[in-house]
């Protein structure tokens, strides 16, 4: 990797861009971001497969995207919704 793509990557920052109760909420606007070449991170506190709920928003999924995405990001999703 060049010295120039390193320091592009150094520069990356990842931020909340929003969080969902659902899996499949998260899973469709994931799928939504990449169709506008978005990447995004999904995490979560628990394995939705033994825990399929929400309960005080211990099971929600959060959205991570870059700092970079997240203005553009967040039209999408607002155009979407």
């Amino acid at each position: 990797m060049s010295k120039n793509a390193e320091k592009k990557n150094e520069d990356v920052k990842i931020v909340e861009l929003c969080r969902v109760p659902l899996e499949d909420e998260a899973l469709a606007i994931e799928s939504l971001l990449a169709s506008c070449n978005i990447k995004c991170i999904l995490q979560s506190d628990i394995t939705h497969s033994i825990f399929p709920f929400t309960i005080d928003g211990l099971a929600e999924v959060r959205i991570l995207v870059s700092d970079r995405d997240l203005e553009k990001s967040k039209e999408i999703i607002s155009k979407n919704a």
